[in-house]
């Protein structure tokens, strides 16, 4: 019912921002315009586009380490501009996992902002995959 109160509120922020960096720093060429249209409409596309590729690329192009009813897979190249979603076949196999590179060589940034979050305290109760689908993968 609500749902366009955190964007319509973000854009009309950015607009007053734009509007007022214009204002106080002519030299920057910025407008309220502009900082609607680049950090709100184009990062959002951007973000829907990520998110796409992920169920989309995800599914046809990489490895299978482990045996799933799907046809997911696991990239390394997806998983660098996704920030570890990428390990497809992983959270397939395992998705009560919050841990998508399931290895150290499976660079998982969201994983590491994670264990960030849970270091400060800020999350708690963080599982990982198990040691039976570490050793399931390994073989």
């Amino acid at each position: 019912e609500h749902h366009y109160v955190a964007p319509v509120t973000l854009g009309v922020a950015l607009f007053g921002l734009g509007h007022w960096l214009g204002a106080a720093y002519p030299g920057l060429g910025v407008s309220g315009a502009q900082l609607v249209v680049v950090a709100l409409f184009c990062s959002t596309t951007l973000l829907y586009h990520v998110t796409f590729a992920v169920n989309s690329i995800g599914h046809c192009l990489g490895s299978r380490r482990y045996e799933t009813n799907d046809a997911s897979r696991n990239s390394f190249w997806l998983a660098l501009v996704t920030a570890g979603e990428g390990w497809h076949n992983n959270h397939h196999r395992y998705p009560a996992s919050e841990r998508q590179g399931f290895y150290w060589w499976e660079v998982d940034f969201t994983h590491y902002g994670v264990v960030l979050l849970s270091w400060l305290g800020v999350v708690w109760d963080v599982r990982g995959p198990s040691a039976d689908v570490i050793r399931e993968g390994a073989r």
